[in-house]
């Protein structure tokens, strides 16, 4: 059965992209680490989709789900990694233990199922996307560790990319700029949210970089505002 992962799936992008993918027919399974939202989220998908509750940060963990998944339903098609979390303010006023849950958070959190997923899905084919941040583009004053974050993941996408040239694996690149959801709730920082673009905009946008021609695809897109 053809199938589609989305991680981070309980956050207001990625819920706005599974909205969209729900469209399809594709059956979707759903990760995350907050099993209430999870839940919720169930129950608005009803049986298009699967939940699954996993620390993203915790190697062991992915490989048993994911192997799992690999097992019982084959490799995906599509897998959108939309994990991730922020961390704003001067770099001397931030909390050690959050510097390095923020890092765990971004990197580890798509590092891990592509970790797991790389090689069946070089050789049985399908798309990773990995959802960024205008962050991982350029350093910005009061974002010192989400930019690091961001852009550690942006290295590991591009060389991700070129590890999977000459297979039938695609790795796409999302730079979204600032959106207008929930992420910003518990931030300190003053942003002008309102100035924002929505999530449904956003996802409307980076699902239409999935088609793709015999022989080459849209690798990477900025969702500028």
């Amino acid at each position: 059965m053809s199938y589609i992962i989305v991680t981070g799936a309980t956050g207001g992008l990625a819920q706005a992209i599974i909205n969209l993918l729900l469209q399809g027919d594709d059956h979707l399974v759903l990760f995350g680490r907050d099993i209430t939202k999870l839940q919720q989220l169930k129950l608005r998908c009803s049986d298009t989709a699967s939940i699954e509750k996993v620390n993203l940060d915790c190697y062991s963990e992915c490989e048993n789900i994911f192997s799992r998944q690999l097992l019982e339903r084959g490799t995906p098609k599509l897998v959108i990694n939309c994990a991730g979390s922020g961390l704003f303010g001067q770099l001397d006023k931030l909390d050690s233990k959050k510097i390095e849950s923020t890092l765990s958070n971004n990197l580890l959190s798509v590092i891990n199922p592509c970790k797991v997923l790389f090689e069946p899905m070089k050789k049985a084919g399908g798309t990773i996307i990995n959802v960024m941040s205008t962050a991982a583009l350029k350093g910005k004053a009061g974002e010192s560790i989400y930019c690091a974050a961001k852009w550690g993941v942006r290295g590991f996408t591009e060389s991700l990319r070129e590890e999977a040239k000459g297979s039938k694996l695609r790795v796409v690149a999302v730079y979204p700029a600032g959106m207008n959801t929930g992420f910003w709730d518990d931030s300190a920082a003053d942003y002008p949210t309102e100035t924002f673009m929505s999530a449904e905009d956003a996802a409307a946008m980076i699902v239409n970089v999935l088609p793709q021609a015999e022989k080459g695809y849209i690798s990477e897109i900025t969702l500028s505002r």
